[in-house]
């Protein structure tokens, strides 16, 4: 008979079962300690790190924000300083706008009251516009050809003597100290060039809040100028009309004034638009059928001449044009027989045109029709331009671009102006597409100089110097316009290793023998394929 035995009346099985009950449960208690102690470490580890963190972006912020305090103080400066230092400017093309007529016939004190007239008038058109401040100066640059625009003035009797123009302009230059009448001298493009060149310049800088242009709106010398400025919403730039503008300035959006009491309204007398019938004796003779039977009509008074006095009148009050004319017909002195209807033999006017004088001896016609067989005309139609002849390239049997020959220009006094100008723009150097091919893609963006006046015989140098340079696409060059050299231009070289044409680097020497000078195929502007020759 078996017994079990008992310990404190429990069952040792039991007792060790509740023991390793009990080591299970240290255990796991020890881990989970032993996890939390793991976590905490590790979260101390990481909120250390953040507030290692939080403190470098503390600092960090403290800095910035004292920078970016410190740089909104500068640019408030700056801001305070531009408006302190804006100004405003009016470019004044002398040549195309001129003051009022009761300022130049006094010009010691007209100069004065027109400044002060201009002045006020651009001051209003500000206050009204809310640009800039009361006081903000007001910067005028008249440009002229003051000889020109004085015998211009005399022959229209707004001036009695040269010499009032330029005292006007002396007492204008001394009225304020920020206005100036400049003498461009004589030259065609002289005022315009600097007009075009001072608008680049002030438009550019953020400090002119506004720029009044006057003088450029008469005809569409300035127009293409302008059309690098306009923009949606632009109107920093203002246009004065002066004597009424070209339609096509409307078109480019920029508010157009009219300062009546400071500029002239109307042309010249020697810049008026004339209508050439006035210019020309109307010839018309009335033709009645006679009563006597026939075919043939004979009119009932012959045809009347002006008389010399009237054509020596007309001549004085008119614009003469410089073209040869064609003289009437001495059938317009004899009576006139025609077997033509009363209705058909009544002369028609010839359709008018207009002809429009520069003052200085130019003149240009609009359009003219010359009278047929009942209007005998004294009528000056412009000759129509030549043809312009295409474009060509030759190439030779290597597919070689051949340049045609070029010469040193002769030694003239244009080498000493040319060199004289050339030194004057430095550090900035001839824009070559602007001169040689007659735009430049850059516009007024481009970093060289589109404004000096280059003469015939100097830009005949500048187009030497210019040969003298490589192609960057070498003797594949495709293009028409191109002025550069393809090959060495010398025959013979003397320059060796020094000339550029000497080993390049992409299509070795190219310095062309007699035989490789020879043309093989010329290819024309406009046309697609070329055509063999064996020039």
């Amino acid at each position: 008979m078996g017994s079990t035995m008992m310990l404190n009346g429990q069952d040792p099985t039991d007792t060790s079962s509740r023991l390793n009950h009990y080591f299970q449960v240290d255990t796991e208690r020890q881990a989970f300690i032993h996890n939390i102690l793991e976590k905490v470490e590790a979260d101390a580890k990481k909120i250390n790190e953040l507030e290692l963190d939080l403190e470098d972006q503390r600092k960090s912020r403290i800095k910035y924000q004292a920078e970016a305090n410190t740089l909104e103080t500068e640019v408030q400066r700056l801001a305070r300083q531009l408006e302190k230092d804006s100004f405003v400017v009016v470019l004044i093309d002398g040549d195309g706008a001129k003051f009022a007529d009761e300022y130049l016939r006094d010009p010691s004190g007209g100069a004065e009251k027109v400044a002060m007239k201009l002045k006020q008038a651009v001051r209003e058109n500000l206050r009204d516009t809310g640009v800039g401040q009361d006081d903000i100066p007001i910067l005028v640059r008249v440009y002229a050809n003051l000889n020109d625009l004085s015998k211009s003035l005399r022959l229209s009797r707004i001036i009695e003597y040269d010499e009032d123009m330029r005292l006007f302009a002396e007492r204008f230059t001394n009225s304020r100290a920020d206005f100036d009448f400049v003498n461009v001298g004589k030259g065609k493009e002289n005022a315009d060039s600097k007009i075009r060149r001072m608008l680049n310049h002030y438009y550019r800088n953020i400090q002119c809040k506004k720029i009044f242009l006057a003088g450029c709106c008469h005809d569409n010398g300035y127009l293409h100028d302008l059309r690098d400025y306009a923009g949606p919403g632009e109107d920093r730039l203002v246009l004065l009309e002066t004597t009424p503008a070209e339609p096509a300035f409307r078109t480019l959006g920029f508010p157009i004034l009219r300062f009546d009491e400071v500029f002239r309204s109307e042309p010249l007398g020697n810049e008026t638009k004339h209508n050439i019938l006035s210019m020309i004796p109307t010839l018309r003779s009335p033709v009645q059928t006679s009563s006597m039977p026939g075919p043939i009509a004979r009119p009932m008074q012959p045809i009347q001449r002006p008389s010399a006095a009237t054509i020596q009148e007309q001549r004085r009050s008119s614009t003469p044009i410089p073209a040869s004319t064609t003289p009437i017909s001495a059938a317009a002195s004899s009576p006139i027989q025609s077997s033509s209807t009363p209705d058909q033999s009544t002369a028609q006017l010839p359709r008018a045109s207009s002809v429009i004088s520069s003052g200085n001896g130019g003149t240009s016609i609009s359009y003219a029709t010359a009278g047929g067989v009942n209007d005998l005309q004294n009528v000056t139609v412009k000759a129509p331009k030549p043809k312009k002849q295409p474009k060509v390239i030759f190439y030779n049997a290597d597919n070689y671009r051949i340049d045609p020959p070029t010469q040193h220009p002769p030694r003239t006094p244009a080498q000493a102006t040319y060199q004289a100008k050339f030194q004057a723009i430095k550090p900035s150097v001839f824009c070559n597409d602007h001169y040689l091919k007659g735009r430049c893609k850059w516009g007024i963006s481009c970093d060289k100089t589109h404004d000096a006046e280059l003469t015939g015989p100097e830009l005949a140098i500048h187009r030497y110097k210019a040969r003298t340079s490589l192609c960057p696409a070498g003797p594949y060059c495709v293009d028409y316009d191109c002025y550069l050299s393809h090959h060495c231009p010398r025959s013979p070289c003397t320059r060796g290793d020094m000339c550029p044409f000497y080993d390049t680097e992409k299509w070795g020497d190219l310095h062309l023998t007699k035989d490789q000078l020879q043309p093989t195929t010329r290819w024309t502007e406009g046309v697609d394929l070329p055509e063999h020759t064996n020039i």
